[in-house]
């Protein structure tokens, strides 16, 4: 399905697409954009292999996290990126978070 939505925008050929589990499916590489749709507390469990797949420049996008939970995840993860950039919305119960790595 990621694939086809790729090439229905525009991006075939352009974007690889991983899943596995966390934090083997990250490995020791680093990516521009990394995507993580999950619970609150498995986020809180792996911030620091989400954190260091992070390029230089790079977003983390973390998502599936309840609004009663996100003060919880913010705070787990700026222990680990300090000079990162952090927004996050709210629609309805769910929120998102937006973390952007300075490119140094």
């Amino acid at each position: 399905m990621s694939t086809e939505n790729a090439e229905l925008n525009g991006l075939g050929g352009r974007v690889r697409f991983s899943a596995a589990g966390l934090p083997e499916g990250l490995g020791d590489r680093q990516s521009g954009v990394v995507l993580a749709n999950i619970q609150s507390d498995v986020l809180v469990r792996n911030a620091r292999p989400l954190v260091s797949s992070v390029a230089p420049g790079g977003l983390l996008a973390l998502s599936g996290i309840l609004a009663s939970e996100v003060e919880t995840v913010r705070e787990a993860f700026s222990t680990l990126t300090p000079g990162w950039t952090y927004a996050s919305r709210a629609l309805g119960e769910w929120c998102d978070v937006a973390l952007r790595r300075p490119r140094r």
